[in-house]
């Protein structure tokens, strides 16, 4: 073998490796795009009327209305229709960061200490839930995992490198009922 005949074979390879290299970064790339539609899908949930009084119903009066002993399948209708959509949309990106299919540094900035605050209120009924069914489906195991993620990453700034511009306090504006009128 001559000299060319190496430098054609270490082309040949180099070629090879750049073609397998780009291909696998396509293929993440094209499964990633598949996947932003139902991200998109799960943000716009979140502006939601139907989804913003749920998560009210979840963090203001779920638990002073009812007893975690019951677990959320027996809640009444308009308590478990609420615990039921707040556990399925932070499990849906639970699930998304779990097989990272979204970024975990793109969404627990982003929702992280409403999943926090949510897993919080839901918890004991959760846990209570898990009893009751005796089974080890987990039942909102990607919304804990969730959670452990957000947690596990506290402070964000920290965690994720961001470096968030804050403003400086405004002094009080003197509000237009209160300014002197002028005669």
């Amino acid at each position: 073998m001559d000299l060319s005949d190496i430098a054609a074979l270490a082309v040949s390879l180099l070629a090879l490796v750049v073609s397998v290299i780009t291909a696998l970064r396509q293929t993440t790339m094209m499964r990633h795009s598949n996947q932003l539609p139902v991200l998109v899908e799960l943000f716009q949930e979140f502006r939601s009327t139907e989804w913003q009084r749920a998560e009210a119903y979840v963090l203001g009066r779920l638990r002073a209305e009812h007893d975690p002993e019951i677990g959320c399948s027996a809640l009444p209708d308009e308590a478990r229709i609420a615990v039921n959509k707040v556990i399925g949309y932070f499990s849906g990106f639970g699930y998304f960061v779990y097989k990272k299919m979204a970024a975990e540094s793109l969404v627990v900035p982003l929702i992280g200490y409403r999943a926090s605050r949510a897993w919080d209120a839901v918890e004991p009924f959760v846990r209570r839930e898990r009893e009751i069914r005796g089974s080890d489906d987990r039942y909102a195991g990607m919304f804990e995992d969730f959670v452990g993620r957000v947690r596990a990453h506290m402070p964000l700034h920290t965690s994720y490198g961001l470096r968030l511009k804050t403003l400086p306090v405004t002094p009080n504006q003197v509000r237009a009922e209160e300014k002197p009128q002028m005669p």
